[in-house]
């Protein structure tokens, strides 16, 4: 009798922290969910950051739709649906919104090729510059001859 009791308190002393968890795996996602969309009350901040008390109305809506079981994709096409997709914060991964995804790495690239290929061509000229002034600098044979015969002359 006295082991039931004991497992029975160790339930109830452990049942809040397991409820816990879930509670802030469940703050995690939906601060997860509400940093996707811009909020309509407050214009160029997240929904997340948007102090009015509509923004945390429809924050609880949403919080309360995520611990029902519906999945993050329906709550946020529902949100788009009522607001508009003008309030997306983060571009979606197909069409458009893939290009706006790529352009960035894109163009990263881009800017290091064009700087290898002017870092290449430097090295290049610099070289042919160089090469050419020690052309510029040797004497012909033949005048290097003359020059020499006619010092020898002198002395």
């Amino acid at each position: 009798m006295l082991r039931f009791i004991a497992v029975i308190c160790a339930v109830l002393v452990a049942w809040p922290v397991v409820g816990q968890e879930s509670d802030l795996e469940l703050d995690k996602r939906a601060n997860q969910l509400y940093q996707q969309v811009l909020s309509p009350f407050c214009a160029g901040r997240s929904l997340n950051d948007c102090p009015s008390s509509k923004a945390h109305e429809l924050k609880l809506k949403m919080r309360e739709q995520l611990a029902q079981g519906v999945a993050e994709d329906v709550i946020l096409d529902g949100f788009f649906k009522e607001f508009g997709v003008k309030y997306r914060a983060v571009p979606e991964r197909s069409g458009f919104g893939l290009f706006a995804w790529l352009a960035p790495i894109g163009f990263l690239v881009l800017g290091l090729l064009i700087a290898l290929r002017i870092a290449a061509t430097k090295k290049t000229t610099s070289r042919d510059n160089q090469q050419s002034q020690e052309d510029e600098t040797r004497i012909p044979e033949s005048l290097r001859r003359e020059i020499e015969s006619e010092l020898a002359g002198i002395e």
